[in-house]
């Protein structure tokens, strides 16, 4: 049965990545709605050390950083759904550095010019998530737009020196991934 689970979130993936970012929605509005898709459905292909996901807890929590690009969006993703047997939660962060408790953390745009979210989660279990545009450098992996539509690159050699593993599947999915 947890086959079946993964093989249809990996299906849902691959439409998302191959559908054009062009529909009934304004575009700007379409294209967020899809990189807030993906945000929910990367967790189920990563695994996350035993220490990072404690028994107790009861909710699986995704932060947002600096300029929040879903708005309620992501919320509705989220609502009513579970990653590992958990509730899941969306979090808007006021600094970076209040990420304790985090499990993904997308981080938006930012004028602050000393502005480094995921500098403070150096070898911490946190996927980090950002636009390859208009998001600060450093993510794990990186939403971009290639032919009209939500891609992303993958910085496997960052995932696995914070303790996580991407696995092959949403490896095979991005258009380049890091190793080193």
């Amino acid at each position: 049965m947890r086959h079946r689970s993964a093989f249809a979130l990996l299906l849902l993936m691959i439409l998302f990545a191959i559908t054009p970012v062009e529909a009934s929605l304004p575009p700007s509005t379409l294209e967020q709605a899809v990189k807030a898709s993906f945000l929910f459905k990367f967790a189920p292909f990563v695994d996350w050390p035993p220490t990072a996901l404690a028994a107790g807890e009861r909710t699986f929590t995704i932060c947002v950083a600096g300029g929040d690009p879903f708005g309620s969006v992501l919320d509705d993703v989220v609502r009513g759904q579970k990653i590992a047997g958990r509730s899941v939660a969306v979090r808007r962060l006021q600094a970076a550095g209040s990420a304790a408790g985090c499990r993904i953390l997308f981080a938006g745009h930012s004028d602050d010019p000393g502005y480094a979210p995921f500098a403070a989660l150096a070898g911490q279990p946190v996927l980090t998530v950002a636009d390859r545009t208009g998001g600060p450098p450093g993510a794990m992996i990186e939403f971009v737009r290639q032919g009209g539509r939500v891609r992303f690159h993958i910085d496997d050699g960052a995932a696995r020196a914070n303790g996580l593993k991407i696995s092959s599947k949403l490896l095979g999915l991005a258009i380049s991934v890091n190793r080193k």
